[in-house]
């Protein structure tokens, strides 16, 4: 196509800023492949970045989206991908748009039994779970693992991958509604956070978890942290809550904990030669069907800020994926 529309962020600030805009198209360099986009997933720190809170800020003029499954429509001489396979892209930015640019070493084959909504929905999350449990708190077989914000998008891809590792699975959320969506996904136990510490203590007979996996911080960090067993280990996934709690950090030593902060990103950033192991399993356990993301809602590229506000009103439950128009 000469052209192509992309949602646009031209200044930092609220994400009702973003504008649809049409945009020229560029010349291939190599190395890369153009892909026409088919859906982009909607992440979390899409908005963060938008709103300038997060840890990586693009210069602007920037498009959002860190992750999409599209068809490539033209690439540099490559053995492994050629026109028209079907592949999902991580990117730091640029995901919603019609068309994208991208480094053929960024570049996956889609799954073979998933739609383009759940390709586009899977890597990104599915990672993160990847790099928390396995890579950094090393999940065993009959643990238990306590998921908080567990119907959100990487709270449902750690309780799949959890399941597959064997793991006993405690979701926490936030209604009646996302507890049985959690215990569809197969958690063991779906709980509120009313009470918690006394359900952890019940479930757990007393011991308490042998891992927290937190995307949510805030307030109820420390409720969370009551909940984990002398020697656990605590996953700082990231602060949905909005606020970022702080550690008295005599509780680690009288607990003996250790706390592990999860950034995927950066974890492949820093130690490449893990990221084409991890990616294998997790597409292999996508393959099997044990880690399948299940899609909330689909909006046309042009809604791009009303997806957001659900992200950001905690509505949620699995993955919201835009499709291009």
């Amino acid at each position: 196509m000469a052209n192509f529309k992309a949602v646009v962020c031209e200044k930092l600030g609220s994400i009702s800023n973003l504008i649809l805009k049409t945009m020229d198209n560029r010349e291939l360099p190599d190395g890369h492949a153009r892909i026409r986009v088919l859906a982009a997933g909607i992440n979390f720190p899409d908005k963060l970045m938008v709103e300038g809170k997060y840890q990586f800020s693009p210069p602007v003029p920037f498009t959002p989206g860190m992750e999409v499954a599209g068809e490539i429509i033209e690439i540099s001489n490559n053995p492994e991908f050629q026109v028209g396979c079907k592949v999902i892209c991580s990117l730091r930015y640029g995901g919603y748009s019609q068309e994208i640019i991208a480094p053929i070493r960024s570049l996956v084959l889609t799954p073979k039994d998933f739609s383009p909504e759940q390709a586009a929905g899977f890597k990104i999350a599915a990672q993160t779970a990847f790099v928390a449990l396995v890579e950094r708190a090393k999940a065993l077989k009959h643990e238990t693992i306590m998921v908080t914000g567990a119907a959100g998008g990487v709270g449902s891809a750690a309780i799949q991958l959890g399941k597959a590792i064997g793991a006993h699975v405690i979701a926490v959320s936030s209604s009646k509604e996302k507890q049985n969506y959690c215990r569809n996904l197969g958690a063991e136990h779906s709980i509120s956070y009313h009470n918690l510490k006394t359900k952890i203590m019940d479930i757990t007979n007393g011991d308490g978890v042998d891992i927290i996996f937190d995307p949510v911080g805030g307030n109820s960090f420390r409720n969370f942290l009551s909940c984990i067993k002398w020697g656990g280990r605590y996953l700082v996934v990231g602060f949905a809550a909005g606020n970022i709690p702080v550690l008295p950090v005599n509780i680690a030593l009288i607990k003996g904990i250790s706390l592990m902060g999860v950034r995927a990103g950066e974890y492949y950033r820093r130690f490449p030669e893990k990221e084409e192991q991890s990616t294998a399993k997790i597409l292999k356990m996508a393959n099997s069907m044990l880690m399948t993301p299940s899609i909330y809602k689909t909006l046309p590229l042009a809604n791009a800020v009303d997806a957001l506000k659900m992200i950001e009103n905690k509505e949620v439950m699995g993955r919201i994926i835009l499709v291009p128009n």
